[in-house]
């Protein structure tokens, strides 16, 4: 690119980018809907509504399904580009927030690093990373998605407002300065409205600050208003998402908690070292990271927590060292955990790793592998080039290999089955899938293997329920469905014992179990459509019954 211009060479580049995302995740567009896909998006009614009630998301409160209601919306705009539902629409709608993000990295790299070569590195290898497959090819993995790329916006209007800030002369610069943070606010709070795990943003917008800042040594003192402006940021981002988001953000995330799953701090060093370790390694990638397919620490320190706490600590020195140098490459190192924080289990939820939560803090790694490379390649440029595209050539091949994976339920858990034969998830959602395709003996003998290693799997037996029902074996579909209250009594539970009771005709037991979930959740929907459903029998069959009498 040495004979274009600076413009030609930044288009060159951001052409070969999106290139690049399309040829390794391309196929991912002909792929069907899978696993939370099936809830969030097939058998969402708010996906349907039309664009002129995009706002009521905000408002609007379907059992903690758009809680996150950025992404919601841009389902509803899928749907509308797609006349419907249409799996296709959905998964190129991914491929472009993708490619968008990397151009966001790649004009990030650049200012950060200052060399087209590395910044171009930086993005492919953010691009085509195995470990951000997932956020690419699920699409309920959206919520990563849009959450980096509008991260990444906030923080590239970030690093133009520090910037201005040691810049003590030039037309306009207060208006230009206020321009960014203005981006920088609106864009942290779509990335929060797609996904609650940017609440990290002020911490990366302070570790730019702090590169930036050593950078200019000499003008500590125009740095007060830069320490002002990330203040406002904050401020203002907080009391935009207390008005309309953080109730329901508390709601959901109560939902998803639960007891310990390990003792700490084994339990968070250990999810910190597998998305390490998947970060320079990815090539064992699963879709399930629970127990019993994935084993948890049994005491507080472990050698796996230990060799990961002294590797945080190597990590973090030598962050903070090249940090204070001004190299982007200490910021992202420091990035990487920082935007990690919210899920190493800290807070106990279900979920012990999940691939698609590396996605944002992918760019960070990306950010200091392009600085890495930027000195490097000072002294070995042809070296450090061939490794670099070698590098991305691996990664390449294996991202583009695990996109497959994803290509239907059927395919994806028996995939991780074979990786993992040891997981419920795995059986349960394979059995689901065969279900769907009414294979139905298979589908059962996976679930009562399931219910074998886990008995009290509320999930296993609610999905066995339905199958003995299905295969017309409604004293075993019952007894299961009970099974399940007295493990879990919960309105939802409850819910599913009331349409078992009503389908197997205990008309008066399901409208028994239908009112109790009233009672406890007076807003239930499909609580009083069962209701309303009894009542319409009882209606049919007296005016059966008159008309036999008149007969």
């Amino acid at each position: 690119m040495g004979g274009l211009s600076l413009f030609g060479r930044h288009a060159v580049a951001g052409l070969g980018l999106v290139a690049l995302v399309v040829v390794v995740y391309g196929g991912s567009v002909s792929h069907e809907f899978v696993f939370d896909d099936w809830e969030l998006v097939v058998g969402n009614g708010v996906v349907t509504w039309p664009l002129s009630r995009a706002m009521d998301v905000f408002e609007h409160r379907p059992g903690g399904v758009s809680y996150r209601p950025v992404r919601m919306i841009s389902y509803m705009v899928d749907h509308w580009l797609g006349d419907g539902v249409n799996a296709r629409v959905f998964h190129a709608s991914n491929l472009a927030y993708h490619a968008i993000a990397t151009l966001l990295l790649y004009a990030l790299a650049v200012r950060t690093i200052g060399k087209v070569g590395p910044a171009l590195f930086a993005a492919a290898l953010f691009a085509i990373h195995p470990l951000g497959s997932e956020a690419v090819v699920y699409v309920s993995g959206r919520r990563d998605l849009l959450s980096g790329m509008f991260a990444l916006l906030g923080l590239l209007s970030w690093w133009s407002f520090c910037e201005a800030g040691f810049v003590t002369q030039g037309r306009g610069l207060a208006l230009r300065r206020a321009g960014a943070l203005l981006v920088t606010i609106v864009a942290a709070g779509l990335a929060l409205g797609a996904k609650e795990n940017a609440a990290v943003f002020p911490a990366l917008a302070l570790l730019l600050f702090v590169v930036q800042s050593r950078r200019h040594p000499e003008a500590g003192g125009v740095a007060v208003g830069t320490w002002a402006g990330l203040a406002l940021a904050a401020i203002a981002l907080y009391v935009v998402v207390d008005r309309f988001y953080l109730e329901r953000v508390y709601e959901a995330l109560a939902r998803l908690q639960g007891d310990p799953l390990g003792p700490q701090p084994a339990l968070s060093l250990n999810v910190l070292g597998r998305y390490g370790l998947l970060s320079v390694w990815p090539v064992h990638l699963y879709a399930d990271y629970r127990p019993p397919g994935w084993p948890l620490p049994v005491s507080g320190f472990d050698s796996a927590s230990v060799a990961t706490l002294l590797l945080l600590a190597v990590t973090v020195a030598l962050g903070a060292w090249l940090a204070w140098r001004g190299r982007i490459a200490g910021a992202g190192l420091l990035w990487f955990p920082v935007a990690l924080l919210p899920v190493l289990q800290i807070v106990p939820y279900r979920e012990v790793v999940a691939e698609h939560n590396a996605y944002l803090p992918l760019a960070g790694l990306a950010l200091a592998a392009g600085d890495g490379a930027a000195v490097l390649a000072r002294r070995w440029p042809r070296n450090v080039a061939l490794v670099a595209v070698l590098l991305l050539a691996l990664l390449g091949v294996r991202a583009h290999a695990r996109t497959a994976d994803w290509r239907d339920d059927e395919t994806l858990w028996t995939v991780t089955l074979e990786q993992l034969p040891a997981s419920i998830r795995a059986k349960h959602n394979l059995a689901s899938a065969l279900a769907r395709r009414g294979r139905l003996r298979p589908a059962r003998e996976l679930l009562r293997e399931a219910r074998r290693q886990g008995p009290r799997d509320v999930e296993v037996l609610e999905s066995l329920a339905t199958i003995e029902g299905r295969m017309g074996n409604d004293h075993a579909a019952l007894a299961l469905a009970k099974r399940a209250v007295r493990i879990d009594p919960s309105p939802e539970r409850l819910l599913f014992l009331g349409w078992v009771q009503l389908s197997v005709g205990e008309e008066s037991n399901a409208r028994r179990t239908f009112r109790r979930v009233t009672r406890e959740d007076r807003g239930n929907a499909d609580a009083w459509r069962g209701l309303r459903q009894l009542r319409e029998r009882e209606r049919q069959r007296d005016h059966l019954g008159q008309r036999g009498r008149s007969g």
